[in-house]
């Protein structure tokens, strides 16, 4: 029989069984089945796997294929099962294999890319990514084994959908069968893609030589991308302990952000501190971009101040191994620019009066409400007028505050305390 005419799932299976084949004979996963997997190997795959994932489930959310939409309802978010095993293997701070982040990192951007251009290729990543479901089933005891993992903790992708991983393969394939012939090419080209791009992946993992052992922003956060990071654990942990400070001082990251919003704090205090050798000049510039993207995503540009002035302090307890001027500099900086729209006096008195306008119980919920509206509406006059807009719609819908409380809370801001400098 021609491949052509078998249905989707089994035209793939037949044109990608030596892949397969292949990669069970990868040194990866021989040193898995042997027990003698290094953990740098197994972090690394969850790490460079998460980057993966996240995109394809952002992918997936986003796409409007009839099959697709279809698949949703079924496809469980394997992303957050490989958050759950990175949370537990933490505190054991173990460096990234680099190449292997990077090539995982090189194909998540391939798919961003090609889930715009030639969609139905997200088909044939599904099928490869689904299909791991099965081998990890297999695998789940030589994991565990491995690292002596009590009571399968760490294992949560690999555990995947347990006793229901049959049952669901089967509901998968059959929806994916239904899938258009026009898909069919897309789909397999796909398939190919990710098979190539898992092999490298897991190549680099295992085996791997010191030199290519460090640390990256994925190791922080699997959707941070490729960018600087301290390669110093004292000064990785500072910048981690400023970011936490921050969270802890504004209640907003939590209420707005959530688990995703501390992950993204991490990597990005730990981006910030890896700008301090440099100069006044490229940190500002750097700092005001990310104050800018943070801005329009709703965080107000008082939080970045903030959290470069806490994580001044935190280095300048590592006693004088990392140079902070520039940092600092650019702080007062901040600060200053901050001052120039609404002195400190009338910030203080603006948060106050906004304090007696927010019903109490709010107040004790959400302390520090009146700062993030106030340093919306700085923003908004510095012209990041999105900040303002998202804020206020974030407040409405999740019942923060009532239509009326927000027009009085927006009558406040609008009034002459901004703008009187006596």
């Amino acid at each position: 029989m021609s491949t052509t005419t078998l249905p989707l799932v089994d035209h793939l299976r037949s044109v990608t069984w030596h892949r397969h084949e292949t990669f069970e004979k990868l040194p990866f996963v021989v040193a898995m089945t042997n027990g003698t997997l290094p953990l740098e190997s197994y972090i690394g795959q969850l790490r460079g796997l998460a980057a993966i994932l996240s995109t394809v489930e952002h992918a997936v959310a986003e796409s409007q294929s009839p099959v697709i939409e279809r698949l949703k309802p079924i496809l469980k978010s394997r992303f957050k099962m490989l958050c759950a095993d990175l949370e537990f293997f933490a505190a054991t701070s173990v460096p990234d294999v680099v190449p292997a982040i990077r090539l995982a990192l090189d194909f998540a951007r391939q798919i961003r890319t090609e889930a715009t251009t030639d969609p139905d290729r997200l088909l044939g990543y599904l099928y490869v990514l689904e299909g791991t479901t099965r081998g990890n089933q297999v695998h789940l005891p030589d994991i565990v084994r491995c690292f002596n993992l009590e009571d399968e903790q760490g294992v949560s992708f690999y555990r995947g959908y347990g006793d229901a991983t049959e049952s669901h393969w089967e509901e998968f394939r059959a929806v994916m069968n239904d899938a258009d012939s026009s898909a069919r090419g897309a789909a397999e080209q796909g398939t190919v893609d990710i098979y190539k791009a898992l092999e490298l992946f897991h190549e680099a993992l295992y085996p791997f030589s010191s030199e290519h052992i460090g640390i990256t922003a994925s190791s922080l956060n699997p959707e941070a991308g490729d960018h600087p990071v301290p390669q110093s654990r004292d000064e990785l942990n500072a910048a981690i302990k400023a970011g936490q400070q921050c969270r802890d001082e504004f209640s907003y990251y939590g209420k707005h952000y959530g688990e995703r919003g501390q992950k993204f704090t991490n990597s990005d205090v730990a981006w910030l501190a890896a700008l301090s050798g440099q100069s006044v000049e490229i940190v500002s510039n750097q700092v005001l971009w990310l104050g800018r993207v943070l801005s329009s995503r709703g965080m107000p540009l008082l939080l970045l101040e903030r959290q470069v002035q806490l994580l001044v302090e935190n280095l300048q307890q590592l006693k004088g191994t990392v140079s902070v001027e520039a940092l600092q500099a650019v702080a007062t900086e901040m600060y200053n620019q901050r001052c120039s729209i609404i002195t400190q006096d009338n910030f203080d008195k603006l948060c106050a009066v906004l304090s007696h306008a927010i019903p109490s119980a709010t107040g004790i919920e959400f302390p520090d409400l009146p700062h993030i509206l106030v340093g919306s509406q700085i923003d908004r006059i510095a012209g990041m007028p999105e900040c303002r807009a998202l804020l206020m719609s974030w407040l409405e819908e999740t019942s923060v505050l009532t239509k009326d409380e927000l027009n009085r809370v927006l009558a406040l801001l609008d009034s002459s305390l901004l703008f009187d400098r006596s």
